[in-house]
């Protein structure tokens, strides 16, 4: 027999050998999240390595944020198991989520707005000397992350004053600052502009090298193709293909994420400007 030999069916044979397998720093087995009368997740694998930005791609509704929201630990699986470095985790929330070494920053941010930057990067974490915060710390730390980052941010301003993207520069520091395992990016340039989103991708290059595994959720299919190493796609709850970013078009990412040709598509557009 022709051993199959396009992208989806080698992605279907699996991307890694099983010595690889074994490596790999977080893996979901079977995931299922079922919300009142809504099956988000159906039967969702997937498995991130060190060092790799791993990309999920999918329509709205695909299920990407849901299945982040149960890596970062703010939501609880309906089914399936979660593990990281090969052990079985259960995560109840963000907070017990990253002292296992996963952060996330969601597009939604949660940043504290009377608070300043620095009292934001360490709020519920504050470092102590007996019973006091240790401001100078924060202070310190606070600072040598920022730098360390290459964002150009007071750690004394009150984030309510901050821009958009200086915001999100705010939420990335303060996933970074407990050196992560596990780092996800939910379209993390949307409010970046071309020099800020330079950085972040030098930044990502950076991590990588570490030995950080990054979770990358975009609509831009060029940035898949500029900073992804695999990608999943997801539609409509389940898992579609998960292949090497080199591996496949631009056209073949499409069809595979709403589940049609390009030349379908067309055909169907056509047909209903007919209709018009």
């Amino acid at each position: 027999m022709t051993p199959p030999d396009s992208a989806v069916e080698r992605a279907d044979r699996g991307a890694r050998t099983p010595e690889q397998a074994v490596k790999a720093l977080l893996r979901t087995h079977g995931i299922v999240k079922d919300f009142t009368g809504l099956r988000a997740l159906d039967d969702v694998d997937f498995d991130l390595a060190a060092g790799e930005v791993h990309v999920l791609f999918g329509e709205n509704g695909a299920g990407k944020s849901t299945l982040i929201n149960i890596i970062a630990g703010a939501l609880s699986p309906t089914g399936g198991t979660l593990e990281l470095n090969g052990r079985e985790i259960h995560l109840h929330t963000v907070h017990a989520a990253r002292q296992r070494g996963i952060a996330a920053v969601f597009q939604e941010f949660s940043l504290a707005p009377a608070l300043t930057v620095e009292q934001n990067m360490f709020l519920g974490a504050e470092p102590t000397r007996g019973v006091v915060i240790d401001k100078r710390k924060i202070r310190s730390q606070a600072r040598q992350t920022l730098d360390r980052l290459g964002f150009n941010i007071n750690s004394r301003t009150v984030v309510s004053s901050l821009s958009r993207a200086e915001q999100q520069m705010v939420e990335i520091a303060k996933a970074l600052l407990m050196n992560p395992k596990v780092l996800i990016l939910d379209e993390p340039t949307s409010s970046l502009t071309n020099k800020e989103i330079t950085v972040l991708f030098s930044l990502i290059a950076t991590l990588k090298a570490d030995g950080v595994g990054i979770i990358y959720i975009t609509h831009r299919i060029a940035e898949v193709q500029q900073v992804g190493d695999r990608e999943t796609i997801l539609r409509d709850g389940r898992k579609i293909a998960t292949l090497a970013v080199a591996d496949v078009s631009q056209n073949k990412l499409v069809g595979l994420m709403t589940g049609r040709s390009p030349a379908r598509r067309n055909r169907a557009g056509v047909a209903r400007s007919q209709h018009l």
